[in-house]
């Protein structure tokens, strides 16, 4: 006879396995082809744009937000003309005002760019403003958010990496929910690395979490060339020459490089160039130390940093305004750095 106070027993839990499909299905099946913000660069997902600071990202972020708000072009790159959302963080409407008349943006219709100077969290209400926003403007298409260090207003109780990858999976549902695009600038760190894509500031994990990465890279801090390096998932890579014009301040497009961030030689002067913020003496074992101390990644020795010093002579002085000489009196041969008249 059963008891009536026992509980009834447990069912068996389901056995665990995996949601599969076979290959031939997958190909059968139809899926909406990849959608641009900018035709080639930028495709709809979740991007990071990352530079050191005062380098011009915000320039360039304003240029794409008014090319695509006015359904014009970004250099060669035709764009999806749609409603955009520039949350300019670090910013007040006099400066973007003055920022557009600048750009000649004042000759265009660019009442299709919403900006805003303050935003809400991610733990504080962001989500439902951008959902909110995009109900009101359903034809919306990019989204930009500088900066990203803005936003992020939760704890961080976990290690880097959970942090940086929760907080890109969290802003991954506007993009899933919505088909646009979303760009988060961000800083690089102050280090050389010959990936650009590793001195993006954070773990690994943010940038493993996201659907791709720009990369601004000035040529000299004073000067107006830079690089922009694209490393997205779903597009092909790119490398672009690009010099700023003090009149328009826009990035003009100067061509394709090829050398994808630097050679050995434009990467020891760009470190050097980095280290050196005043007149500096001291044996090559001693600027070895001071380089590694700028980049953990640094690995040549003393013995070759002499050799490159040599080599790279002609390019410290003309490009990077260094002059370079050594004291051979003493024992040990001093090496003199000095920031010359460009």
């Amino acid at each position: 006879m059963n008891n009536p106070n026992q509980a009834p027993p447990k069912p068996e839990p389901e056995p665990k396995t995996f949601t599969t499909i076979d290959g031939n299905t997958l190909m059968s099946q139809h899926y909406d082809p990849l959608q641009f913000a900018i035709e080639k660069i930028l495709p709809h997902g979740i991007f990071v744009f990352a530079g050191s600071p005062k380098v011009g990202k915000s320039w360039l972020t304003l240029d794409m937000c008014g090319a695509i708000a006015t359904g014009g072009k970004l250099w060669d790159f035709g764009t999806t003309q749609g409603e955009v959302l520039y949350l300019a963080l670090e910013d007040k409407y006099s400066r973007l005002q003055g920022r557009l008349k600048r750009m000649e943006a004042d000759k265009m219709d660019i009442s299709r760019l919403h900006l805003a100077t303050a935003s809400f969290g991610m733990q504080s209400g962001l989500f439902e403003a951008v959902h909110n926003f995009i109900s009101a403007y359903p034809n919306t298409n990019f989204i930009a958010i500088d900066t990203l260090e803005k936003i992020r207003d939760g704890g961080r109780d976990k290690d880097v990496y959970s942090c940086d990858y929760s907080d890109m999976s969290k802003l991954r549902e506007i993009t899933d929910k919505h088909k646009l695009t979303l760009l988060l600038v961000h800083h690089t760190r102050k280090m050389y690395d010959p990936d650009p894509l590793n001195t993006i500031s954070g773990s690994t994990g943010l940038i493993g979490a996201v659907d791709g990465a720009f990369v601004l890279v000035k040529d000299k801090r004073t000067g107006n060339k830079a690089k922009l390096i694209i490393s997205n998932r779903d597009t092909e890579s790119f490398c672009f020459d690009l010099r700023f014009d003090p009149d328009t301040c826009r990035w003009d497009f100067m061509g394709n490089s090829t050398e994808g961030g630097g050679d050995d030689e434009d990467s020891f002067c760009f470190l050097l160039n980095d280290f050196l913020q005043d007149d500096w003496s001291g044996t090559a074992t001693e600027l070895c130390n001071e380089l590694k101390n700028c980049d953990a990644n640094f690995s040549l020795t003393p013995a070759t940093i002499s050799k490159q010093l040599n080599a790279s002579s002609g390019l410290l002085k003309k490009d990077y305004g260094i002059s370079f000489d050594r004291d051979r009196s003493g024992k040990a041969k001093r090496i003199f750095l000095r920031r010359t008249e460009q």
